[in-house]
């Protein structure tokens, strides 16, 4: 058990360190940027980071190992624990993050949603159970990595006018949602609900409880992002650092009060 908590928690201090350096390369890159920005973009990079290290490492498990669709269940693997723990250590250090920078008032959905995964994966290497489960939920990351790639170039574009590139980009991530987020959820829930006779049922009453946040979660992300992408009719949007969440800005609320107030006051002296 302790050496599951040293490798938690050398991931996450290792990604605090790479937040650190990506803020130091920012503010010297991009000197004109705000504060906010600067965090913002650095976040992302370490957010990205997780997201192509625990899809990478999902993808190999599950083309490598049918053996995690066969037995969702029963199957146990003791490499594929260090997936887990990776992606526990990273949303430890997440919800650190936040309450370091005084935003987790302002980020309930990604704390409920941090604290099932942490709990999940808490349940699954304890038990040794489930191991096929947690590895189908994981392929989320696959499309994670585009979510936060498309949220870092429109940080730095910020209009509706973009290369093509960021095009393909946006197009690629609106249909990794469907693939890797949606269909996988949706998968393990008619897995959970139907097929299986295995799982306890309080364990899977929380699974469910689990999965059904998560499809909300997914689904309130989709919606968001065809909104502010340019999708089912809807026209693309020029975002800004306030704006590039799909979820919605995290700063505190007396920091949106006084952006707020200084932008009247340049409106009004326009206005003048």
């Amino acid at each position: 058990m302790m050496d599951k908590l040293l490798v938690c928690g050398v991931v996450s201090a290792a990604l605090r360190g790479e937040y650190l350096l990506a803020r130091t390369i920012v503010r010297q890159k991009q000197p004109e940027w705000s504060d906010n920005k600067t965090r913002l973009f650095a976040v992302r990079v370490v957010s990205f980071t997780h997201a192509l290290v625990s899809a990478l490492g999902c993808i190999f498990s599950l083309l490598t190992d049918i053996n995690y669709i066969r037995e969702p269940y029963d199957y146990h693997k003791a490499n594929a624990e260090y997936v887990f723990l990776f992606s526990m250590g990273y949303f430890i250090y997440d919800l650190l993050d936040m309450y370091i920078h005084g935003e987790l008032e302002s980020s309930k959905e990604y704390l409920i949603h941090h604290s099932l995964v942490i709990t999940a994966f808490s349940i699954i290497l304890l038990s040794g159970r489930l191991f096929g489960l947690a590895m189908i939920a994981l392929l989320v990351e696959v499309q994670t990595v585009f979510l936060h790639l498309r949220t870092m170039v429109r940080l730095i574009y910020g209009s509706k006018h973009m290369p093509g590139f960021v095009d393909v980009l946006i197009n690629a991530n609106m249909i990794c949602l469907f693939l890797f987020r949606h269909l996988p959820v949706c998968f393990l829930l008619f897995y959970l609900l139907v097929k299986d006779v295995k799982v306890p049922i309080l364990l899977k009453m929380f699974l469910v409880f689990g999965l059904s946040f998560l499809e909300y979660h997914n689904t309130h992300l989709t919606m968001a992002v065809a909104k502010s992408d340019g999708f089912f009719g809807h026209e693309r949007q020029a975002l800004d650092e306030d704006s590039c969440d799909p979820l919605g800005s995290v700063k505190k609320e007396e920091e949106k009060t006084e952006k707020s107030g200084k932008s009247s006051v340049r409106t009004a002296k326009k206005i003048d």
